[in-house]
Order: C-alpha cells, then sequence, then structure tokens
C-alpha cells in the first residue's frame, strides 16, 4: 500500500503505525529544495505571519502576532485542536490558544529581526517593533511585569490578558530580546527587570530564586536562573550600576555555591531538597540555559567570571555525561557523576527524568532535557574560547546528531510514548531542526570543516520538506499549525544565517544573543 507523506511517497508499514497519521504534503522534495534560497522560504513565511498574523481579532485589533496560525486558512484558530498538546505542553494554555504572547514570541521576533538585517528591508524589523512595543506599552500587571510566560497570555478574540496556575509572571526558557526590547521601549524594560529583582530573586542574601514572580520560595530552576541573571547583566550594561552586576553575580553563585566539590555538577534545583531528583541531579537544561545565561552575562557585564563559570559546567557534564562505549550522552547525572540509568518511569513526576541515555528529539518543550540546545552551546563555547576539551564534546554531539539524522524516533517506553509510536517517525520540531541547522553552522565556524556546512544543509532540506505548506512553515511535520511554541522562529533564522554563510560566506560571527 502506497501513501504520500510530506510529499514522499512511502510504502505502508516502514513508518510502522505512524503512517496512518494525517500530514500535509509540502510539496517539495528535498533534492529539489535548495532550487530556490533559503532566504526565500523564509521570507515566504515572515511576509505571511506578518500579514495573517497579528491581532485581527475581536473588538480591539493590534499589531501583536498571534502564537497559532491555522497554515490552510491563514487564521487563528479560536479553538485550536489538542493534537499534541498531551506531551508538548502538558497545559493547554501553554500554547496560548486564541492569543499572543511576547515571550514564546521572542524566536520569531530574532527572525524578524535576522531578516531585515539580512534583507536591508525594515517592514520586518517594523513588524517586530510593534508587535513587542504594543505589549510592553499595553500588556503589563500591576507590578511592572509584562503580560508574559507559560502561565500568561493575550486572548485576541476577547481582548483580555488571561493565564492559569495563578496567572504567574515566569521566566523559562526563551532567551529574551533584551537589547531590541530596550531599544523600542527602555522604561518598559528597566520596569520590568526591576521587577524580576523584587519579585524572583527570592532571598536576596542567597540569590535563591523562583520561575514564578509571586515573590514565595518555589522552582528555583536552573533555566530560569540562568535568564535571570542574564537580565541582571544586562541592566549593568545599559546603567553601569554596580548593583546590577552584584545582583547577575549573586544568582550565578547561588548556584555554583551548590555544586558537588570534587565533580563540579550542580542541582537543578538547589531548594527542591531529597524528595525530588532535581534537588540533587545535574541534567541538561542546565548545560543549555543556565550556561546560555552564563554566557550571555559575561558578554554584557565583560566579566569573565561568568564564562568561566559556564565553562567549568560544560566541562563537568563533558566528562561525566558521555558513554564512550554507547557512544550518546546521559540524560540524567548524580552530583557525584553517577549516571542515572534507564529506563524512564511513567506515571508519577519522576517521569519527567530523562534517566538512560538522551532523547535528542523528545516533544516535550519544557522539562529537564534539552539536548540539541545543549549542543548549541558547546559549539559556541568552543569558538569562543579556543578550548580543545569543549570542541571534542561538541564533535561528540554532532556525532549524536548524525547518528540519529533524520529525525524518525524518540523513547518509546517514556510517558511521550504515543508520540514516539505516532508523531516521531514524521520527523520533529521546528525549533529542534533550527536549533541543529545553527549547531551545525557553528561547528563550521569553529573548526572549518565544510563536513558540518553539508550536513546543515541536509537538515534544512530535510526541515523544509516536512514543514513548508504554501509559504508557511510549521511546527511539526504532524500539525496543521505555525506555531510559536514550536520554535518556527528558530527555523527560519537559521534559514537566514544558513543563506548568508552560502552567498557571504564572510559574514560576521553570530553573537550568543541569536540562540
Amino acid at each position: 500500500m502506497l501513501r504520500f507523506v510530506c510529499g514522499w511517497l512511502v510504502v505502508f508499514g516502514v513508518l510502522g503505525p505512524a503512517a496512518a497519521v494525517d500530514v500535509l504534503p509540502s510539496g517539495i522534495e528535498p533534492a529539489k529544495v535548495e532550487e530556490v534560497r533559503y532566504l526565500e522560504y523564509a521570507r515566504q513565511c515572515a511576509d505571511l505571519v506578518i500579514a495573517h498574523g497579528t491581532d485581527r481579532y475581536g473588538e480591539v485589533r493590534s499589531p501583536v502576532l498571534v502564537s497559532i496560525l491555522d497554515v490552510r486558512t491563514r487564521d487563528c484558530p479560536q479553538e485550536a485542536a489538542a493534537l499534541d498538546e498531551a506531551w508538548r505542553v502538558t497545559r493547554r494554555e501553554r500554547r496560548n490558544p486564541a492569543g499572543a504572547n511576547l515571550y514564546t514570541d521572542q524566536p520569531m521576533l530574532r527572525a524578524l529581526y535576522a531578516l531585515s538585517r539580512a534583507t536591508g528591508d525594515r517592514r520586518y524589523a517594523a513588524a517586530a517593533d510593534a508587535s513587542a512595543g504594543y505589549t510592553m506599552a499595553n500588556l503589563v500587571d500591576d507590578k511592572g511585569l509584562f503580560w508574559w510566560g507559560w502561565h500568561r497570555h493575550y486572548d485576541v478574540f476577547r481582548d483580555v490578558m488571561t493565564g492559569h496556575n495563578g496567572d504567574f509572571h515566569e521566566i523559562h526558557i526563551q532567551a529574551a530580546l533584551w537589547p531590541e526590547l530596550w531599544r523600542v521601549n527602555h522604561a518598559a524594560v528597566a520596569r520590568e527587570i526591576e521587577a524580576v529583582w523584587q519579585w524572583q530573586v527570592i532571598d536576596k542574601a542567597t540569590g535563591e530564586c523562583n520561575r514564578h514572580a509571586d515573590g514565595q520560595r518555589g522552582c528555583d530552576f536552573a533555566m530560569s536562573g540562568g535568564e535571570i541573571l542574564a537580565a541582571m547583566a544586562f541592566m549593568y550594561r545599559q546603567t553601569k550600576d554596580s548593583d546590577w552586576l552584584d545582583r547577575a553575580r549573586l544568582v550565578a553563585n547561588y548556584y555554583w555555591k551548590a555544586k558537588h566539590p570534587a565533580t563540579g555538577l550542580t542541582p537543578n534545583r538547589p531548594n527542591a531538597g531529597a524528595d525530588r531528583f532535581d534537588g540533587g541531579h545535574f541534567d541538561t537544561s542546565i548545560t543549555a540555559f543556565l550556561c546560555r545565561g552564563l554566557f550571555l552575562a559575561s558578554e554584557w557585564s565583560g566579566e569573565p567570571e561568568f564564562r568561566e563559570q559556564a565553562v567549568a559546567y560544560l566541562k563537568a557534564y563533558g566528562k561525566y555525561g558521555y558513554d564512550a562505549k554507547a557512544k550518546a550522552f546521559w540524560g540524567s547525572l548524580k552530583l557525584d557523576g553517577t549516571p542515572v540509568p534507564g529506563p524512564r518511569t511513567i506515571g508519577d513526576y519522576a517521569q519527567y527524568e530523562p534517566r538512560g541515555h538522551i532523547d535528542l528529539w523528545q516533544p516535550y518543550a519544557a522539562g529537564y532535557e534539552h539536548a540539541i540546545a545543549t549542543a548549541l552551546v558547546y559549539a559556541y563555547a568552543a569558538e569562543a574560547t579556543g578550548d580543545e576539551e569543549l570542541l571534542a564534546t561538541a564533535k561528540r554531539w554532532a556525532e549524536s546528531i548524525r547518528e540519529q539524522f533524520p529525525p524518525r524516533g524518540a523513547v518509546e517506553h517514556s510517558w511521550y510514548g504515543e508520540y514516539a509510536r505516532e508523531w516521531a517517525p514524521h520527523g520533529t520540531y521546528a525549533g529542534y531542526y533550527g536549533q541543529t541547522i545553527s549547531f551545525l553552522l557553528e561547528m563550521h565556524r569553529a573548526t572549518g570543516d565544510e563536513q558540518y556546512l553539508d550536513f546543515a544543509r541536509e537538515a534544512a532540506r530535510e526541515s523544509v520538506a516536512r514543514l513548508y505548506y504554501q509559504g508557511l512553515l510549521r511546527g511539526h511535520p504532524c500539525k496543521p499549525y505555525y506555531e510559536a511554541m514550536d520554535g518556527v522562529g528558530y527555523l527560519l533564522t537559521a534559514l537566514v544565517e544558513l543563506d548568508q554563510v552560502l552567498t557571504r560566506p564572510s559574514a560576521e560571527k553570530r553573537s550568543p544573543v541569536n540562540w
């Protein structure tokens, strides 16, 4: 039995049960993707998002970008289909249904700015400025905090700021574009970051923070700590007020002081204690997002100590987190360096611990497993420092990705087993494709080895052939939606970056702010 999947003819049974999933055809075979410049795919998608993806609903119309756009109708659905939300976000509201969210739009704004730089067309940057500017001027709470994060969104049909589970302001995994936001409305950014210090750095003596801005002790995740300390360092750059540098150091040292004295591994949540695995385990959300924040803090402040901490964490995970026999990375480590073996559990909070070897393409947007983002940090760190140990680990990540590319799988014995069986055989999320391309381009810059550029082009061909639909790029091959949470912006940025490498090989090096 024959069936077209993403524009390709496949034999039924090769993909297993997942072949029954309804997938929109891209109409483009991988071999023909490069008949069009990668810049044009990014431009087409951005043009359609600007034309159809703003708030055209309710009584109040605004330039904010909606989070979900049906690629067939080019409308924001008032009732989006559930699709993958059980394993992608676990809570429906995190997708910003019928709404908009400046925080999850950070990758898309980054892509629009990249397009303006690459093309000289200011329309893209202007659209990004307008969306961000509207939010910072109009969608703000009484503490001065933006109405953004994974507990909040703006309902464009009802014209209301809404949310769930407390409506908390939250900082999670998307890197805020502080320089661009500052340029648009510096007063709003200053109030925002001051309020983050006031409400999310809970202990002003130790630096203990909380992903939620409720002023209480809570989830001191390292991924949130990295974003918070980077924001403090950014304010130091803008104001030269040494208090901001002290605050950035305080938060950084909160995790630094919790590290194991022999291994250098730090717990994801120092305040969680022994009852939760993250109170005493190290995972790739630390290498991905705490380390990213530390590198940004070093760049913005000029202080080497932040970079030195990041390098130390990266070297510790590189030493203890790689299984040379299996040629794979471990998903979770005890602080003494012992890997946590599989299988993964199902049915309680411990199911979120990435036990066993890393799952490169796992679907959960939050959580503790961020392999491709970690690989990108290693590649950047290797290039920025010239450190051979970091480069060796980055090469191991490239080998692991090469071994499992194209993305067609996920850990089946897991709480997201349905995704592994039915969705993963068709490809992966736009953000993973984009981060993979950016990682490979960074490796090409760091080494000069053409194999990484060739691999980046292969990943780009795969992503376009899987995700393209009549000008728009979807969040996943099995979804009919452009979706901010799925990282389409990361992919657009990567396609622009790849195009520039292919057409302008001497283009200047990318800054880590583009992660």
